[in-house]
């Protein structure tokens, strides 16, 4: 019987990609003379979005060379990892566009007594001004930042963490995310039933065996936890 349900927060409880619509104007202003002049701000936010849903779960450094190798922007290697600063430090502050069901979801496991964690990968300050702009800032009952405990996902320390913090084994908590390896992978190797939240669809890792419990948002699990945790 699980006692805790433990949610990544990025593509998992926002609407990752309204997000990106809302606030990728400012990466397009600070690369405006890098990026072909055939592409409007609208058309460059579409097909770096198009990018970004075939190559995310390989990081965003990925993401922005296939931008480039696609003549998109020009960026070399080492710009591709100065690009992603530029989205932490300068896009993802601006916004951050919620599900509408994430809240009353949320609500409603703690009403059917489980208790609630977030273990996220990222800084502290953007990760953290994420969950004010959402308003969950007070929802978790612990909060896990991997750049506060200095390694992150699939580590098991964030995991094993989350679990000291909370003050239960790992074998009674659920790990919800969309990521195959950071989050199916990495919480199932530390003792956790792992969710996946279907975001983009796709399954690029072949040799990561699929969770055995899908969903595509996580608008499902309290259905999902009354059929299982019985």
């Amino acid at each position: 019987m699980f006692r805790a349900i433990v949610f990544d927060l990025d593509h998992t409880l926002f609407d990752r990609y309204a997000t990106l619509r809302k606030t990728l104007h400012v990466f397009y202003n600070h690369y405006k003379d890098r990026i072909s002049k055939d592409l409007s701000c609208e058309e460059f936010i579409e097909k770096l979005i198009e990018i970004e849903k075939e190559y995310i779960y390989f990081d965003w450094v990925n993401v922005f060379k296939e931008c480039a190798r696609r003549n998109l922007i020009t960026l070399n290697d080492q710009e591709a990892i100065e690009a992603v600063r530029v989205i932490v430090d300068k896009c993802w502050p601006v916004a951050a566009v919620e599900f509408p069901f994430t809240k009353p979801t949320l609500q409603k496991l703690r009403q059917m007594g489980y208790k609630l964690g977030l273990v996220t990968n990222g800084r502290h300050n953007p990760q953290t001004l994420k969950l004010k702009m959402l308003g969950l800032d007070n929802t978790f009952d612990q909060v896990v930042i991997s750049g506060d405990v200095g390694v992150g996902k699939p580590d098991p320390k964030p995991f094993e963490v989350m679990a000291e913090k909370i003050g239960i084994k790992p074998q009674e908590m659920m790990y919800v995310g969309d990521h195959p390896l950071n989050d199916v992978e990495g919480s199932r190797r530390v003792g956790y039933t792992p969710v996946w939240v279907k975001t983009t669809g796709t399954w690029p890792f072949h040799d990561i065996e699929k969770s055995p419990y899908e969903v595509d948002t996580v608008e499902e699990l309290p259905e999902l936890l009354k059929r299982i945790d019985k």
